[in-house]
């Protein structure tokens, strides 16, 4: 697949996007709930490439979720119930969407519609207040009739008219007014996606550059650059900002594992199905293909399905290569996130979660993934374990041991401040931890970065504590008594092993006031904790020269459920 959109469009599209207060859910709520995602359109939405990019990204970054993307666009049509005289050289009038609505939403049963209407409804003339305002009922009278049939309706503004190839002086302007009154219905209250606006700029700076370029030979109807921004600017829209950076279908292909084979897939499902739905819901254009009996679509279809889950990588996001082992990046409750997986996961599928430091000193990690286990990270830095970062860690859990299997008890590495986030997060969810290995661990802000014993602290840090953890000056931030030495016994009362590495020099963190006072208490509340000093060795180098004890540790824990 050949680029299609230079990268000054990619910044164009970028500062035409909607912002995140028009543009709503965030991309792990992308089509919320919905089980039936229903297009409405013409015969851009019957040619389907759009829709095919829209049903890829969504199948490639949430692969847990099953969700059907039923195209039923009709050459043609209109919601305005227009026609001009002599269309198609006389043969047929434009089909008009409330012949057949009824009957479609009676049959999908949708829960999400989307629609795009206005290009064939000014009927190629320049603009009239009586066409405008058949346009304007239609849309409103779609949108009721979805609405009472329990759906969320999203609605698209009219694509570019090219006047320079499709001739029709003055339809340009037509559809300008179009959708600058479906965009005047947001204040209303209506959802609606900015595609015409976007569409016009980039053939407009595309055409300064060269004269000849056009998205449609005919005026009309879009070639592969325009259904790509049509796919974007929805999905944009629906909250995926990724797409924002991306210059073509092929830069989001190229994101994902085996991306080209499930655009293939997408594409062979998505042409055999809306025929199928088409002939099955029935209208009154001739000329259209007759689709195959739906139950025998159906069935062909689950069999598409099948062949998609084999090929969708595990996680949603992009994919790339860590230590070998394939990592994904993604979001969970609006925080970067990666997953990297082993080549052949353990019975249980046991896992490693770092707290913080994500990479450095490899070494335990990449034995761990060769024996099987998943390695991950979130990434709440600056927070330095304060009960929201606690939370974003839930969420975290919650999505990989409900929608991905994980094993219900984790094994936890802390590195330096990593051991805030681990520990606290650990005696909040103590029936959630395998063991926790903390390595030159933070146990007490006060120490670091309050620098309040032997350490030297860190101011700017230290202002990071007094905001996260919302204390209102030093002397609350120091009375209190939530920090990992302090709140031990959930973790003694539930077993939890420890494992902390320390090297008996560091001034940053002073193993006294933290891994030692820990230690000490631990064992007071009956708990078990090894520790390995690490004679003269300061805050750094982190880790074993010989990692074989961590893994152990960890193997024998974690392993064992």
């Amino acid at each position: 697949m050949k680029k299609l959109l230079p990268i000054c469009a990619s910044i164009l599209l970028l500062n035409l996007l909607p912002t995140s207060e028009a543009s709503g859910a965030e991309p792990a709520s992308l089509f919320g709930n919905a089980k039936r995602v229903v297009v409405l359109g013409d015969s851009i939405t019957y040619s389907g490439a759009y829709v095919e990019f829209i049903e890829t990204y969504f199948v490639t970054r949430f692969p847990e979720r099953h969700v059907d993307f039923i195209n039923i666009g009709l050459p043609s049509e209109t919601v305005s119930g227009l026609s001009e005289p002599g269309h198609a050289g006389g043969q047929f009038p434009r089909p008009d969407l409330h012949e057949r609505l009824d009957r479609a939403l009676a049959q999908t049963k949708p829960d999400f519609v989307i629609a795009c209407y206005g290009m064939n409804d000014g009927i190629y003339l320049p603009f009239d207040e009586g066409r405008f305002a058949k346009y304007r009922e239609g849309i409103e009278w779609m949108r009721d009739k979805c609405l009472a049939a329990g759906a969320k309706v999203v609605l698209v503004t009219p694509p570019t008219f090219d006047e320079v190839k499709g001739g029709h002086p003055g339809y340009s302007n037509t559809l300008d007014r179009y959708s600058d009154w479906l965009l005047s219905k947001r204040s209303d209250g209506w959802d609606v996606v900015d595609l015409h606006r976007p569409m016009n700029h980039f053939l407009a700076e595309q055409r300064q550059k060269d004269p000849g370029y056009f998205l449609a030979g005919d005026g009309v109807h879009c070639n592969e650059a325009g259904h790509w921004i049509f796919a974007k600017q929805i999905l944009a829209h629906l909250g995926a900002k990724e797409v924002a950076d991306m210059d073509g279908p092929e830069a989001m292909l190229a994101t994902v594992k085996n991306g080209e084979a499930v655009l293939k897939l997408v594409q062979q499902k998505q042409r055999m199905m809306k025929d199928s739905w088409l002939t099955a819901i029935g209208h009154k254009r001739p000329g259209m293909n007759k689709g195959l009996p739906l139950d025998e679509a159906k069935k062909k279809a689950a069999e598409i399905d099948q062949k998609l889950h084999e090929l969708l990588p595990p996680f949603p996001g992009k994919h790339s290569a860590w230590n070998g082992y394939d990592r994904y990046d993604f979001e969970v409750d609006g925080r970067p996130v990666l997953v990297v997986t082993p080549k052949n996961p353990a019975p249980g599928k046991p896992w490693l979660w770092e707290g913080e430091f994500f990479g450095h000193k490899p070494a335990p990690s990449v034995a761990l993934l060769s024996q099987g286990f998943h390695v991950v990270y979130m990434s709440v830095p600056n927070m330095l374990g304060c009960p929201d970062a606690v939370a974003h860690w839930n969420a975290f859990y919650y999505e990989l041991t409900t929608h991905h299997g994980f094993a219900k008890k984790v094994a936890l590495m802390g590195l330096s401040r990593g051991g805030l986030y681990c520990y606290n997060w650990a005696i909040a969810n103590p029936d959630k931890v395998a063991c926790i290995y903390g390595d030159a661990p933070v146990c007490d802000f006060k120490s670091w970065p309050g620098g309040r014993g032997k350490g030297k602290g860190s101011p700017a840090d230290w202002d990071l504590v007094l905001k996260c953890y919302h204390f209102k000056d030093d002397a609350e931030a120091l009375a209190y008594r939530g920090n990992p030495v302090d709140n031990l016994k959930p973790l003694a009362d539930a077993g939890v092993p420890l494992l902390n590495v320390f090297g008996d020099a560091d001034d940053v963190v002073p193993w006294q006031e933290n891994t030692g006072l820990l230690a000490e208490r631990y064992r007071k509340l009956g708990g078990e904790i090894m520790l390995i000093r690490k004679p003269g060795v300061g805050h750094h180098p982190h880790g074993l020269d010989d990692s074989t004890p961590i893994i152990q540790f960890i193997e024998r824990y974690a392993s064992r459920q």
